[in-house]
């Protein structure tokens, strides 16, 4: 997949929505993609979010710290009434679910995109921080 130097933030509707398929390009890849790849979707998912934040303002919780892959589970559970084995569909496996919740196993791109389509998570809270090395160099290439 050709991927294109972002040269600007989100600001039609019309980008969001090729945004949105990149990602879920991306993110059917599974574990095929290449490194380069990941930080893009990261990098995109960011991008994404922050056009939905300023489409809807009012939906924007306050955080003061980065918020965790787990965390923002959690919360997303608590906020929907849901279990743990309530996730196993969205994520594999009850003991799957377990391990994820316990930080034993690190979320696929195919369980951020379920969990994402499910129960509103923002990508950018179920990615993984990227070093930012690579993120320089992917915006020196935009540049």
């Amino acid at each position: 997949m050709k991927l294109t130097p972002f040269k600007k933030p989100i600001t039609t509707e019309a980008e969001y929505e090729r945004s949105l398929s990149v990602l879920s390009a991306l993110v059917d890849k599974g574990d095929a993609t290449t490194a380069e790849e990941t930080a893009y979707l990261a990098l995109l998912g960011t991008l994404v979010e922050d056009y939905e934040r300023r489409r809807a303002p009012e939906v924007e919780e306050v955080v003061a710290r980065p918020v965790t892959p787990v965390e923002a589970i959690r919360w997303a559970m608590d906020r929907h009434g849901l279990r743990q084995k309530d996730l196993a569909p969205l994520i594999g496996s009850e003991s799957l679910v377990s391990s994820v919740l316990a930080g034993r196993r690190k979320l696929s791109k195919a369980m951020i995109s379920r969990l994402h389509e499910a129960l509103g998570i923002p990508f950018e809270h179920l990615f993984e921080p990227v070093r930012s090395g690579l993120f320089r160099r992917i915006a020196a290439a935009a540049i």
